[in-house]
């Protein structure tokens, strides 16, 4: 069995603004209408003549959310990362700990790395650095099951926090404060009689918070949120239901106070007989839209996230290869899941 029912959809554009703003350009006259701006303009739409379309053939958006790939463990795509130097400021810092923790029926080994005051110059341009964060958790929690200990719960998450700036070669600055996080949970409730953990229930999660200014490209202000959750649970025999739910929203600023706003939400309910069935298919194509429609508003500087995004996975890798993830390799980076249901990918850009 395998049932399918999707609660809402909205995509929507501000139309009063639109045509305020539209009035504002005939009235100024505006020409030179480029790629990256001005940011004042209606809302552009991926495709036009006035953005690029990041819409590929089969017509998924082609526009990746940056920031969700900083992890120096994973190094799918990483291949042409910028090289550059890493240069310590008068209050540069780094820092790392690993904290190990244990009680009855509970077991914790989680990691933290710390970067202030340091600058990074490659060939793409400057990322100033004001802090740089990590934060990586693992825990397993037990219960007995014939008289032995056996695991019952196992979580893991990683998040990360950047504030700074970047200078392209341009001298143009992209001002950027970056939240992302990732967590996964697993829970058994009982072990059947050849000793083998049933799924209760699988969760796992995503979270992206973008904010800042881009005056040189004449934004004002800008803030992109992305939240992306999959919650699968045993709900009776031979009954597994699977909740996908996921949200994008965004605005943009210009300096003339010109607002445009973006959102897309979705929620959708599957229904399985067994843990064999259960898939995950991309997500509603409106969500892919709405990410190119904003990438596309945001023109130049959207390019800039990109490089930012770069940089940051560059710093990543460089701070392993010097020694300052040896702790977490010495504690076997972290608890390994106990568990082995065969589940697929839930990435949403997968």
């Amino acid at each position: 069995m395998n049932t399918h029912t999707r609660f809402t959809n909205t995509n929507f554009t501000n139309l009063d603004e639109l045509l305020d703003q539209k009035l504002i350009d005939l009235a100024a006259n505006a020409v030179d209408v480029t790629k990256s701006g001005p940011p004042g303009n209606p809302v552009i739409e991926p495709g036009t003549q006035s953005a690029p379309s990041s819409i590929s053939d089969n017509g998924q958006s082609g526009q990746d959310l940056p920031f969700l790939n900083l992890d120096p463990y994973n190094l799918d795509g990483k291949d042409n990362l910028p090289e550059g130097d890493l240069i310590e400021g008068s209050q540069g810092m780094i820092g790392s700990a690993v904290d190990i923790s244990g009680g009855a029926g509970e077991q914790q080994v989680n990691f933290t790395l710390d970067m202030e005051g340091y600058t990074f110059r490659s060939d793409a341009g400057r990322l100033d650095i004001m802090a740089l964060t990590e934060e990586r958790t693992t825990e397993i929690k037990t219960m007995m099951f014939n008289g032995q200990e056996v695991p019952a719960e196992y979580q893991s998450g990683l998040a990360y926090g950047f504030e700074g700036s970047f200078y392209d070669n341009q001298f143009r600055e992209l001002y950027v404060v970056v939240n992302a996080e990732a967590a996964t949970t697993i829970q058994t409730e009982v072990y059947d009689e050849n000793g083998n953990p049933v799924l209760k229930s699988f969760g796992h999660e995503q979270m992206l918070e973008v904010e800042g200014h881009a005056f040189d490209y004449g934004i004002k202000e800008f803030f992109m949120g992305f939240e992306f959750m999959v919650e699968l649970e045993k709900i009776g025999e031979n009954h597994y239901q699977m909740t996908v739910s996921v949200m994008f929203e965004g605005e943009i600023v210009d300096l003339n106070g010109n607002a445009r706003e973006f959102l897309f939400e979705d929620m959708s309910v599957f229904n399985f007989s067994s843990l064999d069935e259960v898939s995950f298919d991309q997500l509603p194509q409106g969500f892919y839209d709405e990410i190119a429609r904003f990438a596309a508003n945001m023109g130049e500087a959207w390019d800039a996230f990109g490089s930012v995004n770069e940089q940051i996975e560059a710093i990543l890798l460089k701070l392993r290869e010097d020694g300052h993830y040896q702790g977490w390799d010495d504690a076997d980076q972290g608890l390994n899941d106990p568990f082995d249901f065969d589940l697929p990918n839930m990435d949403p850009f997968a």
